[in-house]
């Protein structure tokens, strides 16, 4: 098996999520992943690699992922502070999901509110969008391929 390693997860730590209507702490964290990977070192499952950096990326995700998707993923932490300067102090999780039902919420555009699409492109609140997730999605490869598409990249 083939299993790739983004060293860049960690930017994506999220302080608290939703848990059965409370505030805790996330559940996945940086020290999660470390030990995913110390088991996978363990097993003979296959090589952990390091993505090449001529991979194409950005169209590989583009083929995976609607474009609206990741071009609402690569402003959204800007949008989210935006808002509130105070936001960049906390995660953004959403609180309503307008899903797509021809009875319910439009399904030929995008919400307006920025709240809305948040819901829209989530499962739950149990996973925060934090000031690094776009980076840690797109930083092994940012430098390398599309420069302006991983900002904060850091590591």
């Amino acid at each position: 098996m083939q299993i790739f390693v983004n060293r860049a997860h960690a930017g994506h730590a999220g302080q608290q999520e939703m848990f059965r209507g409370r505030m805790v702490d996330c559940h996945e964290v940086p020290a999660r992943l470390q030990q995913v990977l110390d088991e996978l070192a363990r097993r003979p499952l296959g090589q952990l690699d390091t993505p090449a950096p001529e991979l194409a990326v950005d169209a590989a995700m583009r083929r995976v992922h609607a474009g609206h998707y990741l071009d609402f993923l690569a402003g959204a932490w800007d949008e989210w502070v935006a808002l509130d300067p105070a936001n960049a102090q906390r995660d953004a999780l959403p609180s309503v999901w307008p899903l797509g039902d021809p009875q319910a919420f439009r399904t030929d555009r995008l919400p307006q509110n920025f709240a809305a699409r948040l819901g829209r492109y989530a499962f739950d609140s149990g996973t925060p969008l934090t000031a690094g997730s776009w980076a840690a999605a797109t930083c092994w490869w940012c430098r390398r391929l599309a420069p302006g598409m991983g900002r904060g990249c850091v590591a």
